[in-house]
């Protein structure tokens, strides 16, 4: 029930992030949910389902942007990765410290897509990152304690299996 209902969410926001968030851009840039999404969600699972979501989300990111194939999974695994391990030393119930680190990752995947565009030949602004990530921001403070309760909730825990 858990992965179908992840998996439903993800695909809800990727249709918001290119239908509906566009109409909201600032300079041209505007937040991406499902970045937003797999991030919080990640803070709060455990590897195996971070590096999954990371993927599926690279997946659909990639459906958008198809110059560069296979850049945006293996960018959110590494980030989902890093999610998973800040979620591990943090208290969840207070929405500053993951905020401020969906900032700090959202920066860190900006850079590292930047490099890989331009390695390939790919020219993107690199201002664009900056304000990606505190539109990011922005858009994650009104979204952490929805997230947060969402994954409190009987069917979203992992049961364990003996």
């Amino acid at each position: 029930m858990r992965r179908l209902v992840v998996i439903l969410i993800c695909v809800f926001l990727f249709i918001i992030d290119n239908t509906l968030l566009p109409f909201f851009d600032l300079k041209g840039v505007y937040p991406s949910a499902l970045f937003i999404f797999i991030v919080f969600y990640s803070l709060n699972t455990d590897y195996t389902e971070a590096i999954k979501v990371g993927v599926l989300a690279g997946f659909l990111q990639d459906l958008y942007l198809c110059q560069a194939v296979g850049i945006n999974p293996l960018l959110n695994m590494f980030i989902c990765l890093a999610a998973v391990i800040i979620g591990e030393n943090i208290f969840r119930e207070k929405a500053l410290i993951p905020v401020l680190s969906l900032f700090a990752l959202s920066v860190i995947k900006g850079v590292l897509l930047f490099i890989i565009l331009y390695l390939i030949g790919l020219k993107t602004d690199f201002q664009d990152t900056l304000y990606i990530a505190l539109y990011n921001m922005v858009l994650a403070i009104l979204l952490y304690k929805p997230i947060f309760k969402l994954l409190q909730k009987p069917f979203m825990k992992k049961e364990w299996k003996f």
